[in-house]
Parts: structure tokens; sequence; C-alpha cells
């Protein structure tokens, strides 16, 4: 007789009980930490300490959350470090991580003593930071600050405005083009995503890039009309939006790109293990994510989104990629192709270098190509991680929110 082969069986790590147990336990100090958590309209010392306490029981959770989905997972842990859970946790628990390092760097900044030695920040530049972090989903959950609800006449100017300017109609039918997918779908199907996402505001939209003689939040220089199904992934770090230049451009070639008055670009996919790249985009359309890859966008007119908002949405495309890994392993470098090319491979003057400079050493030193977007020094060094970092984790949120439902946050929110 053969051998006969056993069933595979769970991981033996800590008992089923003791992780839940610890899971309750947080879950009871997150709640308690969250209403000494008191908002007054200043935010002082004692409030940043008690911000950075939320986000390491949050974070603690997180790390729970992680050992439960590796004991449940049935196989090796470098196949569950594949899967669109493991990743989430991995990005979750980084941008926790870096929240956790923002509050008490905010802590310090507030010090007399720090103050002393150091000159204080611009009132406009920490206002828009505190708006920033306090309405993360997955941070503060603190009400009313922040860009506020979203007005939807703004929304609807913003759509109506990108079909008039990326010529996105046509005549007689009720259809909208979508450049990554460079087809007409119906006009339910397509929706107008932002580069520079709405909820950060227009101030802080100011402190990164400088005032613009028109604000530039709801803007087609800062947005897309795009595919329900594309949209829905934009923010994921699962693909990116580069310059479409030949495989290994000249130097010559990369200038004429920068010199043109209409640019190219083209979609590329960062996670080369997304579980969805071989699906199909959707049932009325044949192609799959995968077929995106290196396909040039298709416009209708020569209006372009404008490059430092592209650039920006790529450099926290690129950090969301690189946090679904496992930092505690060598990982492969998020910002070149398999043969070792930048991805975006164009200098440029898109993003405050200082800005930059503290962005990639979040990343670490392999990603100093990014630097090539910089420009002159401006504002707060810290405030595009800041940024990016309130990006991630008010998507992770909602993610959760739609597994979990509206339980998820209200049962957790300090204001209960």
């Amino acid at each position: 007789m053969g051998t006969r082969l056993q069933p595979a069986v769970k991981r033996a790590a800590e008992s089923d009980d003791e992780l839940e147990i610890q899971q309750r336990k947080i879950n009871n100090g997150l709640r308690v930490a969250k209403k000494r958590l008191k908002a007054h309209g200043s935010f002082d010392t004692h409030y940043w300490a008690r911000a950075a306490e939320v986000e390491t029981i949050l974070l603690q959770r997180t790390e729970v959350d992680r050992k439960i989905s590796l004991r449940d997972f049935v196989g090796p842990e470098a196949d569950w470090q594949k899967t669109e859970k493991a990743k989430a946790l991995f990005e979750q628990i980084k941008a926790q991580k870096t929240s956790k390092n923002m509050c008490e760097r905010r802590k310090k900044e507030l010090d007399p003593q720090y103050l002393n030695r150091k000159a204080s920040l611009g009132r406009r530049l920490r206002s828009s930071w505190i708006k920033l972090f306090t309405t993360s989903k997955m941070g503060l959950c603190i009400k009313n600050t922040g860009a506020g609800e979203r007005d939807s006449s703004n929304q609807s100017r913003f759509r109506k405005h990108m079909i008039e300017i990326y010529g996105s109609n046509r005549p007689g039918e009720e259809v909208l083009w979508c450049p990554i997918l460079g087809q007409y779908f119906d006009e339910n199907a397509v929706t107008a995503s932002h580069l520079f996402a709405y909820m950060h505001g227009q101030d802080t939209m100011d402190a990164i890039f400088g005032p613009t003689k028109t604000p530039e939040l709801f803007s087609p220089r800062n947005g897309l009309l795009i595919h329900i199904n594309i949209e829905k992934f934009f923010d994921s770090g699962k693909f990116a939006i580069v310059p479409d230049l030949p495989e290994r451009p000249i130097l010559a070639e990369v200038r004429a790109w920068v010199g043109l008055e209409t640019r190219e670009y083209k979609l590329i996919i960062l996670d080369k293990s997304w579980d969805k790249l071989d699906k199909r985009i959707s049932c009325h359309y044949p192609i799959t994510y995968r077929d995106l890859d290196g396909r040039r966008l298709a416009f209708k007119t020569a209006f372009r989104p404008a490059a430092r908002y592209l650039y920006f949405h790529y450099c926290v495309q690129v950090l969301t990629r690189a946090w679904q890994q496992d930092s505690s392993k060598q990982v492969n470098n998020t910002i070149r192709d398999e043969v070792g090319r930048h991805f975006w491979g164009t200098p440029g003057r898109y993003l405050p270098r200082n800005m930059l400079l503290a962005f990639v050493e979040e990343l670490g030193h392999e990603y100093e190509e990014l630097l090539e977007g910089s420009s002159r020094k401006r504002g707060d060094n810290a405030l595009l991680v800041e940024v990016a970092t309130k990006q991630v984790k008010t998507r992770q949120g909602e993610l959760d929110k739609k597994v979990l439902g509206d339980e998820y946050d209200e049962s957790l929110d300090g204001d209960n």
C-alpha cells in the first residue's frame, strides 16, 4: 500500500484562545486610550503623548492580527507573505509605526527646550499637518478637521470640467472615455479620481507644492477620469503611471520627453504577485490587469495632468508597495523593473527636495533615485511622508470597514 497523505494542519503557534484573548484586551485598551485623547484646539505635548499611545495600541492590535492570519494559513510562511491579507497587514504595521514616530516627533518639537534650540514650524504648515493626521480613519478618527466632508458640488464641477477639457464624452451617447483602458464606457462606470487626494486639503497641497494662482485641488491638472475598476485599486500600490519612454532611453530621448508640451504616459505594474493580475478588468472588457503593464495612456485631447501631481501619486504608490513587503527580509526595489531601470526615468522639479529626502529615508537608500524629481527646499521635511502615511491608513481603514462593517470604527471610537 502507498504512503497515506496526512491532511494539512494549521501552524502550531500560540493557542487559538490566547491570541483572541490578547485581541480583546487590546481592543478594550484602545477604547480607553481613545477616550483619553481629546482635541481641544490646542495640540500640546500631552495631546501628542496620548496620540502616540493610541498608535502604539493600534500597532499591537495589528501585530496580533498578523499572528492570527499566519496561524490560520495552511502552507509555508513564504506563501502566506504573497497573499493580499499579508501585504495589507505589513502595510498597516509600517504605517502605524510611522504614525507613532510622527506623534513622538511632534511632542518633542513642542517641548520648550527643543523650541529654544530650534525655530518652531510655521503656523500654516503645522496646522495643515494636524488636519491631515487627525482625520485618518485608522489613526485618531477626530471629526470636523482636515478637508471636511466632501462637497458634492465641488466634485460634480471637478468631473464636469475634466469631461470638457479631456474631451471624454461622445456626442449623443451617455458614455465617457477612460484613458487607461483606451475605450468608452457607460458614464456611470467612469469616475473622477484625484492624484493628490482630496482628503489632504488645499492647505496641505499648497504646503507641499507651493500656492498657485488658482487652487488646484479640484483642477483637471490634479485628476483623471478612469473606469471604476481601475479607480478601486488606484491607490493600492499595485500599479502606477510613469513617463512613456523607450525601453532603454538615451539621454536625448529623456530630454526630449521633458521638453514636450504634450507628454505621454504609461501604466506599469508594481506588484507582480498581485492576485488579480490575471483577472478580467470588467465582464464587458476582455483584457486583464496584467495586460495593462507598459500600456500607453490614450487621451482624446492634448491636455494632460500636471507632472508634479502624477509624480506625487507615483511616490505614494511606491511607498505603499514597499510597505506591503516583509521589512525583516530582503525585498525587491519597487522603483525598478526586472532589469534595473528606474520606472519614472526622467528628472524634474516635482516635489521639495527636503521632503523627498525624508521620504527616501523612510523607504531606504536604494530609493535615492526618487530625488531626481526634487525641487528647491520648502516647508516641513516630514510633511510628504506624513501625507502618504495618512493616505495608506485611510485606504486600509476603508477596506476594513467594508469587511467588518461600521462597528469596526465606531466600536473603537473614543466618542462612544
